[in-house]
């Protein structure tokens, strides 16, 4: 899959590279769905808090707790690239702001990988729950998180927990959007100014919504197994494969729905096709006569005035 998707991310990276106005720079945080989707791309062994990768760093020969701690980092850190403080001009504010993001994200993962089990044995104990796995258990590096039931249930509130502050300030800051984009008049500005960040701020939330569609399946199907002890690995798979497709739709949608990439994307499409030519051919006419227009207004207003 992912010698199927990397053509679309290297040509959604370049446009993030090279095509991003100032103004949109929070469409950089499609880096760690990137990194996510097909870097790493984690394989689950659930009900068991363990897995392995099957993405690119694997191969390469990256240590799977390593890609464990990178995927966990990355996640976080492209929600807090994406937040909306960093559009404020108060640095005390945007201090404050990432000192608390960090601080329980660091407090959060510390724990539990300060603990991480021996690993051999831990496999050994978890053959307990999953009698019958994957044959890919066995000869690849399984990473497992815990087999121990107090950091099961730390998992569960501390995820829970970091959860609900994150979408806690998803929800503020998108009302806030919502009320000085389509309700407050306190600020006045242009209607094409305002026309301009009521589309960015559509082009954002699609940004968001359509890959979280792709993300929260697979996780609310993850916790269900993990909570009722159930164990399939058909299921397994089809979490693995929708999940999978997470980064591949960040991409899709941010090079559909944010206008200099798909400006650019509409122009590449014309070039592959041959017409830059006429395309050129066209802006010379319009320009011609445009200024034939100028200079006929000028010379009619030369003879009146003479």
């Amino acid at each position: 899959m992912l010698v199927v998707f990397l053509p679309f991310y290297a040509f959604t990276t370049y446009c993030i590279l090279k095509k991003t106005p100032r103004t949109m720079d929070s469409v950089k945080s499609c880096y760690c769905d990137i990194l996510i989707c097909s870097l790493i791309t984690p394989y689950f062994f659930f009900p068991t808090i363990s897995g392995f990768p099957v993405g690119l760093l694997r191969v390469i020969g990256v240590p799977t707790s390593v890609q464990v701690f990178i995927g966990f980092v990355s996640c976080f850190y492209g929600y807090l690239t994406s937040g909306f403080i960093r559009k404020s001009k108060q640095l005390y504010s945007k201090f404050l702001y990432y000192l608390f993001n960090c601080t329980v994200i660091i407090a959060y993962l510390i724990p539990p990988f300060c603990n991480i089990p021996e690993q051999e044995s831990a496999k050994l104990f978890l053959l307990q729950n999953i009698p019958c796995p994957t044959e890919e258990f066995f000869y690849t590096e399984v990473f497992v998180w815990t087999i121990d039931k107090f950091w099961y249930d730390y998992l569960w509130i501390a995820t829970g927990s970091i959860i609900l502050i994150l979408f806690s300030q998803v929800i503020f800051y998108s009302v806030c959007c919502i009320y000085y984009l389509y309700i407050s008049t306190a600020v006045i500005i242009s209607p094409k100014t305002r026309k301009y960040q009521r589309s960015f701020f559509l082009g954002t939330v699609a940004q968001v919504v359509v890959p979280f569609i792709f993300f929260v399946m697979p996780l609310a199907s993850g916790i269900s197994f993990i909570y009722f002890d159930y164990y399939n690995p058909a299921l397994n798979n089809s979490c693995v494969l929708f999940f999978s497709l997470h980064g591949f739709a960040s991409t899709i949608t941010i090079a559909l729905v944010h206008n200099p990439y798909r400006t650019f994307l509409i122009k590449t499409d014309v070039s592959s096709d041959g017409a830059p030519y006429v395309v050129n051919n066209v802006r010379v006419g319009m320009r011609r006569l445009s200024n034939r227009h100028t200079e006929e207004i000028c010379g009619a207003r030369k003879v009146k005035v003479w």
